[in-house]
């Protein structure tokens, strides 16, 4: 069985589309040659699959493998409109040039089929997942669509290399990211930003307007530690990439991080990397 990551991507055809309303009548039927994906980027609408009917909107991602029957319902007042992907993954078909669909099982072509292989992170992939909050899946889909329509030199390779970043993206958020609550992704962004040693556990309670429980609860279920172990190891990483990057002083890098003794950093960052401050730069420069 292949891992994904020995993907030979090929895209048939890439743009952005809206489905208008008055062609849901002709969309009552689709079948794939190929790997599609496509992404809700605005109006409303739903899907029907073999399992059911069901509601989409803006940051919803469809993935629909080879020949499984589909269909997109736009809705009248809002139409939906996606950006779509259709791709071979394990072997090109430049053969076939850009034909991707039927909308009549009838017509369906076996010989312009795509290769399928087995693989336990595309097997395990539902065909409806939620990225409202993943930025990084809109820019990798718009490149690749941009790339894809792009006749400059090297444009082709480009929006393979990005198709095959955007599916193991797509794979890590669904198979390997923990549930991150709603009302605790602000505060890692910001821990992430302003991480400095004058951060207080009580302003994150307090933004986050959880009770104490359920705030350590939650921090822990999205990070694996607790609320003062993250920052810890952000206020560490911190360092460590000052250290390496500059050569500003010991003290002065304490400082720019919110330590009001330069003995606190030091203690604190030996317990976190087993060395000091200085030995570390030492190891890392020679």
């Amino acid at each position: 069985m292949p891992i994904l990551t020995a993907i030979n991507p090929s895209i048939r055809t890439a743009h952005h589309y809206r489905f208008p309303s008055e062609k849901n009548s002709s969309e009552s039927f689709r079948l794939g040659y190929c790997y599609a994906f496509h992404l809700v980027t605005g109006g409303k609408g739903a899907v029907t699959l073999p399992s059911g009917t069901f509601s989409v909107a803006k940051g919803d991602l469809l993935y629909f493998p080879p020949t499984l029957p589909h269909s997109f319902h736009s809705d009248a007042s809002h139409a939906l409109s996606t950006y779509n992907i259709y791709c071979d993954l394990w072997a090109p078909r430049p053969d076939v040039g850009t034909k991707h669909l039927v909308w009549k099982e009838a017509d369906f072509d076996p010989h312009i089929l795509t290769a399928i292989e087995p693989n336990t992170d595309l097997d395990g992939l539902p065909n409806l997942l939620h990225f409202q909050h993943q930025s990084a899946v809109f820019d990798l889909f718009a490149l690749v669509v941009e790339q894809h329509q792009n006749s400059a030199p090297y444009s082709d390779t480009i929006a393979k290399n990005l198709l095959q970043a955007l599916l193991l993206t797509i794979v890590q958020l669904h198979s390997y990211t923990p549930f991150i609550d709603f009302r605790i992704k602000p505060l890692l962004d910001n821990i992430h930003k302003k991480a400095y040693a004058g951060s207080r556990y009580e302003t994150w309670l307090e933004q986050s307007k959880l009770k104490k429980t359920q705030f350590h609860q939650l921090f822990k279920q999205a990070t694996g530690i607790s609320p003062k172990a993250y920052w810890t190891s952000v206020v560490m990483k911190q360092a460590a990439a000052a250290l390496k990057e500059s050569t500003r002083s010991v003290t002065d890098i304490a400082e720019d991080l919110g330590y009001s003794s330069i003995h606190h950093f030091s203690k604190q960052f030996t317990l976190y990397y087993g060395i000091s401050p200085s030995e570390y730069r030492n190891r890392q420069w020679s």
